[in-house]
């Protein structure tokens, strides 16, 4: 084995190494609370967006929306293939709900126990095609129901 040739090839395999993922998948990721109760109030939803954020920046999620109901949290996520769906879930879902139940603790009376979230939940994968439709989608639905709660 000749040694002059390999710190060249280890030189030319490094420059054209590249560490950043070109692919990512996209998912909508829907879940509800517990018996689907209608606990969440606007200072629930202002707070579970901040967490959704945060844990998906602490994650490495690439977060594209995230928008809640009184029953229910919708979040659009990139995921690189690396990463697990399920993982990305089970995560977000039981940090938010730990942290919603210690800080706002009416939730606990309201849902009548120790869990904040359905055990369930639904995930549709999104084409990049498809994501600015999603992405509308989603702000027109629950801006549909912040009007109504609003006008009443």
């Amino acid at each position: 084995m000749n040694r002059d040739l390999a710190p060249q090839v280890s030189a030319a395999l490094l420059g054209r190494w590249e560490p950043l993922c070109r692919s990512q998948l996209h998912y909508l990721v829907t879940w509800s609370t517990r018996g689907r109760r209608p606990v969440l109030k606007d200072r629930h939803i202002a707070v579970l967006g901040e967490m959704v954020a945060g844990l998906c920046e602490e994650r490495g999620y690439l977060l594209l929306e995230t928008t809640a109901a009184q029953d229910h949290v919708h979040a659009l996520i990139g995921l690189r293939p690396a990463q697990s769906v399920a993982s990305a879930v089970r995560e977000l879902k039981g940090r938010t709900g730990m942290a919603l139940m210690s800080r706002f603790p009416e939730l606990r009376v309201w849902l009548g126990g120790n869990l904040m979230w359905d055990e369930r939940y639904a995930v549709e994968t999104v084409s990049p095609a498809r994501l600015d439709k999603v992405q509308a989608r989603l702000r027109s639905l629950h801006a549909l129901h912040d009007g109504l709660a609003q006008a009443s």
